[in-house]
């Protein structure tokens, strides 16, 4: 993933309280309308996509459509883990994100209208700017797409009572944001519902229609592009546990500050099979877990690729040892409390974000290695019509 991560690519947005009035009640329509869709499909169609007789191509005709996407399925996890992985309203939560769904190419916060807090930690509402990269653009036969738009989380309920998340990006334009060089403006709406099935599988359904801009070629690939960002919100719930293991490891960072490192017996913390010392690797931690620092066998290691955002703001990948006790455990904790800890994170982040330059690249650490960790397979439909 490119890291084109800046603060602003435009002149400063102040919005009026007019503006964000109108933000809100743009999102309050498209969740309303939205829901009743949802609703019906989930009560009506009974959850299922007949793509034989109702999503299938009716007619085309070249700059004369929009095309509509309808993302169905499902991933493992909670409702909960699945909202903190969407919820992200700094450059800095953009980025780690990213690095986990891998939606988007670059991107900026414009300004906050509603933002998370104790009460409510999955609410946000935020202006954004995006660009996704197109095939072959580098032949410099075609541009890439970026948006303006509004970006919102929540929560919602059923009428009988039942909790929905919801996820919210549409296109909205200002004086401030005119279009930039090399670039093409497009559009779009996108709205998703997220919803508890099992204790530990969360129903994914999302619809959208976007304007790509551009001739049928053109569109293919914008579209493609699009269905692929589409997808990616299968993987909200890994991103979500993904974070609450950062928040895990930064806790047990700072208590290894306080009272320093551990002797550990060599014996692994889940199979008690004995770990010898390999030569060479005195003072070496690459064996142990990270939470709680016990010795881990290499069958009994797992190993994560967790993304930190760092005092310089930069973001870096890590793989990061540990035992199965730790890991289960923490992925199960409860999201709203790592949220929370997001939200107090989030405020350092922008005090300090201030005092840096207008533009800040994002860095990573990369290794030729496959990831050593893939997020869960999932279940899906995808039609475009």
């Amino acid at each position: 993933m490119k890291g084109r991560f800046t603060a602003n690519p435009f002149e400063d947005l102040a919005l009026t309280p007019r503006d964000a009035n109108n933000l809100l009640d743009i999102v309050n329509t498209i969740v309303h309308t939205g829901f009743e869709r949802y609703e019906n499909f989930w009560t009506v169609e009974k959850a299922k996509v007949n793509t034989d007789s109702k999503w299938k191509l009716i007619k085309s005709k070249e700059n004369s459509h929009l095309p509509s996407l309808l993302c169905v399925g499902a991933s493992s996890g909670t409702l909960d883990d699945v909202m903190l992985g969407v919820v992200n309203p700094t450059l800095e939560s953009m980025r780690v994100k990213a690095s986990y769904v891998n939606d988007f190419s670059a991107a900026a916060v414009l300004a906050n209208v509603v933002m998370p807090s104790n009460e409510n930690p999955f609410r946000s509402v935020v202006v954004k700017w995006m660009e996704q990269d197109i095939p072959f653009q580098s032949t410099g036969l075609v541009q890439n797409r970026d948006y303006v738009y509004v970006e919102a989380t929540g929560e919602t309920e059923t009428f009988d009572g039942e909790q929905v998340g919801f996820h919210v990006l549409h296109s909205v334009n200002f004086p401030q944001t005119p279009s930039l060089p090399n670039r093409v403006r497009a559009n779009m709406s996108i709205c998703g519902f997220f919803r508890q099935v099992r204790p530990n599988l969360v129903s994914v359904y999302v619809t959208g229609i976007m304007n790509p801009v551009g001739n049928d070629r053109i569109r293919r690939l914008v579209v493609s592009n699009m269905a692929n960002a589409f997808l990616s919100t299968l993987k909200y719930a890994h991103c979500g546990q993904m974070k609450k293991l950062a928040w895990a490891l930064d806790s047990a960072y700072s208590k290894l500050k306080v009272f320093g490192t551990p002797g550990p017996e060599r014996i692994c913390v889940s199979c008690s099979k004995t770990v010898s010392r390999r030569v060479g690797d005195f003072g070496k931690g690459g064996d142990t877990c990270k939470l709680c620092f016990g010795l881990v066998c290499s069958t009994c290691r797992l190993q994560r690729k967790i993304s930190f955002v760092g005092s310089d703001l930069q973001l870096a990948q890590r793989k990061v040892n540990f035992c199965a006790v730790c890991l289960n455990g923490t992925v199960k904790n409860d999201a709203c409390h790592a949220a929370r800890k997001q939200i107090r994170s989030d405020i350092r982040a922008s005090k300090a974000s201030r005092n840096m330059s207008l533009y800040s690249d994002m860095s990573t650490v990369t290794s030729d290695e496959p990831p050593a960790e893939e997020p869960p397979r999932f279940s899906y439909g995808f039609v475009i019509f």
